[in-house]
């Protein structure tokens, strides 16, 4: 057991959570070519294959079962020997500054929370609204530890802060399944012409509105904009309610009411969520913060992808 790596069990952990060597190279952060690697070595010291692979899928093996049960409790009790070290070797502030906007609906933001306060239970979390442009500037003065944003066009960004792509998207128009627009699987720009439009208002991020209105001007269409709104939940609820359709990143509508439906429009900027930290970041909590960030960001990725070319969701 001498050659036994952490890695091995932490690969191992998330393909059998995952039973897709793709997608459980995605979340791991690694080339699936490594993680196989990485399991297959972890099959050897064993003595016995964890799974089975076949052209339909992988399954676990009884063997691979039972490793499962019995690593998560172990990989559960390494994270509270961790957390218990870092709590006696320090008398760290467990406060984790966070800048982001609200509207933005960021679905992998709740589950790394969670995830983070499992392995910090007394971790306090504060939350700042602001686009990625303030946040570049927050970085450096501790004002926040950790941003999220959407960048357009050239933004600055400052000296010693590192950031990393998290999710690209593109944008959606989402309607009542009764719209005349429901059942189309794409849409073009041009033929938002005359729709009531919802949109973000200029108060949620100032450089992505501009950009909004300069790609209707360049496809010579005037926005019919009803309502700008602060919040996503709201514009969500009006659209269901009758006022117009919510033009948004694609992301934002993960979950909406089955009375609703959302379809791609064609002839925007696509949108990239990065997060944005400091570069020389000590701070455990902040790291093990950015590392289940990144994390569950790729995950929710390759979900979308799965659901868009038509497979399970999981």
């Amino acid at each position: 057991m001498r050659a036994l790596e952490l890695r091995q069990l932490r690969y191992f952990s998330i393909l059998a959570r995952e039973l897709h060597f793709g997608r459980a190279a995605d979340v791991a952060y690694v080339t699936q070519s490594a993680l196989s690697q990485q399991v297959a070595k972890l099959e050897e010291l064993v003595g016995t294959p964890l799974f089975i692979r076949s052209p339909r899928g992988v399954k676990l093996t009884a063997a691979g079962e039972a490793l499962r049960d019995g690593i998560e409790k172990v990989l559960g009790q390494l994270d509270i020997a961790l957390r218990a070290a870092r709590e006696a070797g320090s008398a760290q502030n467990f406060t984790l500054s966070i800048g982001l906007v609200e509207y933005t609906n960021l679905p992998f933001i709740p589950p790394a929370l969670t995830r983070l306060q499992a392995l910090y239970p007394d971790v306090n979390i504060v939350r700042h609204e602001m686009n990625a442009g303030r946040q570049m500037a927050a970085l450096p003065t501790d004002e926040i530890d950790v941003g999220f944003g959407v960048p357009v066009g050239q933004a600055e960004q400052k000296a010693h802060i590192s950031a990393e792509r998290l999710l690209d998207s593109g944008w959606s128009l989402l309607m009542r399944r009764t719209h005349r627009f429901a059942q189309r699987k794409r849409l073009r720009i041009e033929e938002l012409a005359g729709e009531r439009l919802i949109v973000p208002a200029r108060a949620v991020n100032e450089p992505l509105y501009d950009s909004l209105l300069a790609h209707f001007a360049d496809a010579n269409v005037k926005p019919n904009i009803v309502y700008e709104t602060t919040q996503s939940q709201v514009g969500i609820a009006l659209v269901d309610q009758g006022l117009g359709s919510l033009l948004g990143a694609s992301y934002v509508f993960a979950s909406v009411p089955e009375s609703l439906s959302h379809s791609p429009v064609d002839g925007f900027d696509p949108l990239a969520v990065q997060i944005f930290f400091r570069e020389h970041e000590r701070s455990p909590l902040v790291l093990d913060f950015i590392e289940l960030a990144i994390e569950e960001a790729r995950r929710t990725q390759v979900r979308r992808l799965v659901r868009r070319d038509g497979g399970p969701p999981d």
